[in-house]
């Protein structure tokens, strides 16, 4: 670990680096489970508005709340 260190005081453009790397590997991780969140929320929002509008009435009492807010929000 000293050995790390005194590296990185040695030759701070590695720290850059690194630190550059670490932040580019998180912001690519949180975009991606982000965009995973955003796609599976649409399916099963289309899933419950499609089941909804065929008549299977087999959303529990909030989520039937939620519908009608949502009818009532959007024109």
């Amino acid at each position: 670990m000293d050995t790390f260190i005194n590296a990185l005081a040695e030759y701070p453009i590695l720290g850059v680096l690194l630190v550059s790397l670490i932040v580019t590997l998180i912001f690519t991780l949180v975009r991606k489970l982000l965009k995973f969140a955003v796609s599976i929320a649409i399916v099963i929002i289309a899933l419950a508005i499609v089941m909804h509008y065929l008549g299977h009435d087999t959303l529990p009492e909030q989520g039937k709340r939620v519908l009608q807010k949502a009818e009532e929000i959007l024109p």
